[in-house]
């Protein structure tokens, strides 16, 4: 840990390894945009640089889960799935407008930096912070992504999805995590207990010599976030942790109280309103 910021996450810096046909179905939907609405096969071969024996594959993938649709006449568009995406990042913008001067709140009365994050897929991303202003201190990326079973804020995600979800992901994680596997009865017990209990706590599961708390965040009956305070775990002991707990979970609860009075997310109002 510098003097300036604790270290980051393991491996926030780095690509993702074993992704790199992901990386180019991505980036191929990742092309269009308004000015640039249709796209040949041999554009997108181009943009993912594959032959299009491999962009037709990929392309096969992305209409066979809803992302893109042909216009009938060898040209591709994004299809209405692409809207549900959109939405969701507003309504996520949308919390954090409401979030933020909670966090800031909640960041200035424990010393520590505080994070918003939300699940995509399997992961939980950051995606709003309130960082401390002391000299030593943890720093997270907005964007940064972690597995949903390691770290506070991924837990209280995982814990709070519906059964069946939340067992498909254990399913998928213990195959790539040996560790998790053998400690698996008793990370399910952990889940039951974050569900009951509303607040999840990690020491150096994503960051070394790091102490994390989090707590649910709701839009009505559908959870919309996890809020979290992090910060070097010598700073974090004892009674610390009692209050940035309680402090966590209170401001998580006028954050859910804020927007139900937003009504983000209510047909007919207008998002963040």
């Amino acid at each position: 840990m510098d003097t300036q910021q604790a270290k980051k996450p393991r491996g926030a810096a780095r690509r993702t390894r074993g992704a790199e046909s992901s990386r180019r179905v991505l980036s191929m939907l990742a092309w269009f945009d308004p000015e640039r609405p249709f796209a040949t096969i041999d554009t997108l071969a181009g943009v993912a640089g594959v032959p299009k024996s491999t962009a037709y594959r990929y392309v096969s993938l992305l209409r066979e889960t809803g992302f893109l649709a042909e216009d009938g006449r060898g040209a591709y568009h994004v299809a209405p799935r692409v809207l549900q995406l959109a939405r969701a990042a507003e309504a996520a913008i949308s919390v954090l407008d409401i979030a933020q001067p909670f966090m800031e709140k909640l960041s200035g009365a424990t010393g520590e930096t505080v994070i918003l994050v939300r699940r995509v897929g399997d992961h939980a991303v950051c995606f709003g912070r309130a960082e401390s202003n002391r000299h030593v201190r943890l720093s997270f990326e907005v964007g940064t992504a972690f597995p949903l079973h390691l770290g506070a804020s991924p837990k209280t995600l995982l814990a709070h999805l519906p059964a069946r979800e939340r067992d498909a992901y254990l399913t998928r994680a213990a195959r790539a995590d040996a560790t998790l596997r053998t400690r698996m009865a008793r990370f399910e017990q952990e889940l039951d207990r974050i569900r009951a209990e509303g607040v999840a706590v990690s020491s150096a599961e994503i960051t070394e010599d790091v102490w994390a708390v989090a707590a649910p965040v709701w839009r009505g009956e559908q959870l919309a976030a996890a809020l979290s305070v992090a910060g070097p775990a010598f700073r974090l002991r004892g009674t610390a942790r009692t209050r940035a707990a309680a402090l966590t979970r209170e401001a998580a609860l006028d954050i859910s109280s804020a927007i139900a009075r937003a009504r983000i997310g209510t047909p007919g109002r207008m998002h963040g309103c």
